[in-house]
């Protein structure tokens, strides 16, 4: 494919400029204590989720995980029973929460005609590898067998993530293949945060923090989750190095001016080489994060109705 453009596009300084106004940014874990890091980013979330649509939500407990795991499903005005699309929420394991990318998840409910649910996963460094992703399992797994009586038809689940929430994501499709599980129809991986090996050119073209996200940071993730560096490039937590063949049909989207650009470029040549259907999508002139600007940006519209798109043809009844 065509090398993406190092160009921001028009609508960024725009929208820059509202969050400015608003007085509003992503918590620095390199400047500010993870406390403070990880309020900034509940603050940001809180003004990027204003508006969208009204959707039913309601939230459920699993005390099988340790610690125990809090989900809140949103559901469209349908009759039921419906489909389920479990998304993982970024923050490198380290940031985010419950809330975060609420609007865009009420937008996939109320558009796909499917129930949308977020998980409150445990966060490094109080919580490391691997903890998220045995619980990422365990909300799978509810979902497929226990979650009819909140009108979930357990056959017809999708997983996906973005960032950190594409590697749990993918890391959980992975696992459920070789335990011979039944599982998602579909994974939708966004802007996967997927291998701990930053030699790569997006890193060192896009890497120096001047588009939000950078090497630097990713580096610090990394390190909170993963305290054992010889755990780096084991597949279990760096899912770009794991064998492929057997996955569900696969989205991927990437933003052209992230440094994890060449995870999703380089998981997409290796789904082609073990035979995985897949598609993979480059938004030119968007910077990591994009996709939860809805109320901004018109090419996080775009991506999300290529998520619904996808949702309904492999959700769809039969």
């Amino acid at each position: 494919m065509i090398a993406p453009v190092l160009k921001p596009d028009a609508e960024l300084a725009v929208a820059q400029g509202r969050l400015k106004e608003a007085g509003v940014s992503n918590g620095d874990v390199l400047t500010q204590p993870i406390a403070e890091a990880r309020a900034a980013t509940r603050a940001y979330q809180r003004f990027l989720n204003q508006g969208g649509p009204a959707v039913e939500t309601v939230e459920h407990r699993l005390d099988g995980t340790s610690p125990p795991l809090r989900l809140r499903l949103y559901r469209p005005r349908q009759d039921g029973p419906l489909p389920a699309y479990l998304h993982i929420h970024g923050g490198g394991f380290a940031v985010g929460d419950l809330d975060s990318l609420d609007r865009w998840k009420r937008e996939i409910a109320d558009e796909a005609g499917v129930v949308v649910v977020g998980l409150e996963y445990a966060l490094a460094p109080e919580h490391p590898y691997p903890t998220a992703i045995g619980q990422v399992l365990a909300a799978l797994r509810w979902l497929r067998d226990a979650a009819g009586g909140f009108g979930i038809d357990g056959s017809r689940l999708a997983v996906g993530g973005d960032s950190a929430g594409g590697n749990l994501a993918l890391n959980a499709l992975l696992r459920l293949r070789d335990t011979g599980e039944a599982g998602p129809r579909l994974g939708i991986l966004v802007y996967g945060m997927l291998s701990a090996e930053h030699d790569t050119p997006s890193h060192r073209e896009r890497g120096d923090g001047r588009f939000g996200l950078s090497t630097a940071k990713l580096n610090w993730f990394w390190s909170q989750y993963l305290p054992d560096p010889a755990l780096r490039r084991d597949a279990g937590a760096a899912p770009l190095h794991a064998r492929l063949a057997g996955l569900p049909p696969l989205l991927l989207q990437a933003a052209a001016l992230d440094p994890l650009l060449d995870d999703s470029l380089n998981l997409a040549n290796r789904l082609q080489e073990a035979g995985v259907e897949h598609r993979l999508t480059v938004y030119e002139g968007m910077p990591h994060g994009f996709i939860g600007q809805t109320a901004l940006l018109t090419q996080a519209n775009a991506a999300r109705r290529e998520v619904v798109a996808a949702l309904k043809e492999r959700l769809r009844a039969g």
